[in-house]
C-alpha cells in the first residue's frame, strides 16, 4: 500500500520519477539552484531552487512570456523548492519535488479565481506548466508546477 504523502496524483508521478524527496542524498541528485537573473532580469528573485527538469520548463516560457510582453504579470515569486506537506493534509506538497513555484501570492490567493490572463496561462501550458487557476477543486492561482495538481 503507498504511504499517504504519495497519495495524490501529481505525489504518484513525482515519487514513481523520482522517489522519495525526504531521503538523504535526494537534492543533491535532483535540485538546481537556478539563476534566474542570468537570463530574466525581470524576475523578483535572483535565483530559486527547483527541480531539475522543471527548469527547462520555466526558462521556455519566460522567454516566450517576455518576447510577448507578458512578464509584467509577475511581480513577487513566494516559494520554489520546500520539503512540506499541503495545508492541513498528510500528503507532501508538490513543492517538496521542487516541482512548483508560487508566483503573486497576495493577488492570487488559494481559493480565488486568480487574475493570470488567458494568454499568460496559455504560454504557460504551451511550456507543460500547469496553474492551479485551472483546478477543478479549490483553486490555487499562484501554483505552477511541471505536473498537474496539488
Amino acid at each position: 500500500m503507498l504511504p499517504p504523502e504519495f497519495s495524490g496524483a501529481a505525489q504518484l508521478v513525482l515519487f514513481t520519477r523520482y522517489g522519495d524527496p525526504r531521503e538523504a542524498g535526494w537534492e543533491n541528485k535532483w535540485l538546481i539552484t537556478w539563476r534566474v537573473h542570468q537570463l530574466h532580469p525581470w524576475f523578483p528573485k535572483s535565483e530559486i531552487t527547483i527541480h531539475k527538469h522543471f527548469w527547462p520548463l520555466l526558462n521556455d516560457a519566460f522567454l516566450e512570456l517576455d518576447k510577448r510582453g507578458l512578464h509584467n504579470e509577475i511581480k513577487t515569486f513566494s516559494t520554489g523548492h520546500e520539503l512540506r506537506n499541503i495545508s492541513d493534509s498528510p500528503v507532501l506538497s508538490v513543492h517538496s519535488w521542487g516541482a512548483a513555484i508560487d508566483l503573486n501570492s497576495i493577488e492570487n490567493p488559494t481559493g480565488s479565481m486568480g487574475n493570470w490572463s488567458e494568454d499568460f496561462i496559455s504560454v504557460m501550458v504551451k511550456h507543460g506548466i500547469h496553474c492551479g487557476q485551472n483546478w477543478n477543486g479549490i483553486k490555487d492561482p499562484m501554483h505552477f508546477a511541471m505536473v498537474d495538481g496539488e
